[in-house]
């Protein structure tokens, strides 16, 4: 995987949750002096569970370039479409650095994984999707990232140095093992080796842990500013969008979720 050119894109409805997205985005597209591209469906609009069906999404877009008079990023765009949020995000994806979409979630009966926006587009875009959850560490700047020696786990600590060393912030690789289906010790290491070499300006810190994949993570953003996943894994990680795995990290991480294929 390598890190693509182009703007931070953003799926935008209006609710609280993507005006948090928002912030975000417009926050990296500053650090990384990148473009920010805001996408608003008008479909997400009327299916937002924040926002009356009234308001529509002209009076959104209007919200939306008022808020972005005082944006930070290099430049913004904001393009409306009729179709609905997934797939025009998903093609849009194809020319994006990255893309970008609030978190959705709303108490217990809440899914993130199971037929909604977020869940089409971490499944189908061509490059990494971070989905925006308030940090619990508001000061944090590490990024942790889950590592197993699988072709997925690689993609997502690729994606993890580049936007350490492009960011400027530290790095750590979390490996989690349980007893009965560990991994060699020297995995990490290999994995870790060549893109320390590549991005020697990275600070990298290594931790192997006794515990699932999805709690070590969740336990990991606590103190973070970014998890890291790869979408495809082994063993445990194999079905990371599929069933409880997703859930766990996407639901109840502390920070915001990057998910790269």
């Amino acid at each position: 995987m390598s890190t693509r050119d182009g703007a931070i894109l953003l799926g935008y409805g209006g609710s609280t949750h993507s005006k948090l997205a928002l912030a975000w985005a417009d926050h990296l597209a500053h650090r990384l002096q990148r473009p920010l591209r805001v996408l608003v469906s008008a479909l997400d609009v009327v299916d937002t569970l924040e926002a009356s069906t009234e308001l529509g999404a002209a009076a959104v877009v209007a919200e939306l370039e008022t808020i972005l008079e005082t944006a930070q990023a290099p430049t913004t765009s904001v393009t409306t479409v009729l179709t609905a949020p997934g797939p025009a995000l998903v093609r849009e994806a194809q020319s994006a650095h990255l893309t970008v979409l609030g978190s959705r979630a709303h108490g217990a009966l809440a899914s993130m994984v199971l037929g909604s926006v977020s869940q089409h587009v971490t499944r189908h875009a061509p490059g990494p999707v971070v989905v925006v959850r308030e940090p619990q560490d508001p000061t944090a700047t590490r990024i942790v990232v889950g590592v197993d020696g699988s072709s997925g786990s690689q993609a997502a600590l690729e994606f993890a140095f580049a936007h350490a060393d492009e960011a400027g912030v530290p790095l750590a690789v979390l490996h989690a093992v349980l007893r009965e289906a560990g991994t060699p010790g020297t995995m990490v290491a290999d994995q870790i080796a060549p893109l320390a070499e590549k991005y020697p300006a990275v600070v990298v810190e290594t931790q192997t842990v006794e515990a699932s994949p999805d709690h070590a993570l969740v336990d990991a953003s606590q103190g973070a500013a970014m998890v890291v996943v790869g979408s495809r894994g082994r063993g445990a990680l194999a079905a990371l969008l599929k069933g409880s795995i997703a859930q766990s990290v996407l639901q109840h991480a502390q920070c915001p979720v990057a998910v790269v294929r």
